[in-house]
């Protein structure tokens, strides 16, 4: 198995000719998942940061404009992204190719000027193949987008507040507008607190 190659904000017509790994599953089936990444890197605000070993995608990391389904989506400025996605196929997390692709995906100052966010749900953890419980996995998560610059952040936001293995993470850009860093704020605050977390 050779190490496989990164590249950043990959071409939209590039991805799409790349065979998935049958083992990029974990958000939904493999062919169905790079018809996505297809779709998010042909928006103008879109980046996908792409792992790949010969023509297999085997890794990415997604970047989007906020989806309109989620309080998120209620973004003011227009310029907050989110990190929507990162995904390694099981036989090539080894190469340690998560952070590969994180460090690759904020080289040259590409989100300096905006607010990067995650939002890290229990349900979409690998548990099965990792073996670890749900609060270990969010740690090994927090830690990976801590390498990237990211920190941890409180939020009134409900679905994240659901579980205890949740978190809300974002990078503030050095360069970000006020503006841009506080809607981000506005919006990780904007749902009334119900009742009283443990976290």
């Amino acid at each position: 198995m050779a190490s496989a190659i990164i590249t950043a904000c990959a071409d939209p017509s590039v991805l799409a000719a790349l065979a998935p790994h049958e083992r990029l599953d974990l958000f939904r089936p493999p062919a169905k998942q790079l018809a996505a990444l297809v779709d998010i890197a042909s928006d103008a605000r879109g980046c996908v940061v792409s792992a790949t070993d010969g023509g297999t995608l085997v890794g990415y990391v997604a970047f989007h404009p906020p989806t309109e389904v989620e309080s998120w989506g209620a973004d003011a400025t227009g310029e907050l992204i989110e990190l929507g996605a990162i995904e390694v196929a099981p036989e090539y997390r080894s190469q340690n190719l998560a952070r590969r692709l994180l460090q690759a995906s904020f080289e040259g100052g590409r989100f300096d000027h905006t607010v990067v966010f995650a939002t890290l749900y229990v349900w979409h953890y690998d548990l099965v193949r990792s073996g670890l419980t749900d609060l270990a996995y969010r740690r090994m998560l927090e830690r990976l987008y801590h390498s990237a610059g990211m920190d941890s952040f409180p939020t009134s936001d409900e679905e994240i507040r659901s579980s205890a293995a949740n978190a809300l993470m974002a990078r503030i850009g050095p360069l970000a507008p006020p503006r841009v860093v506080e809607e981000f704020h506005r919006l990780r605050r904007a749902q009334p607190v119900t009742a009283a977390g443990a976290w």
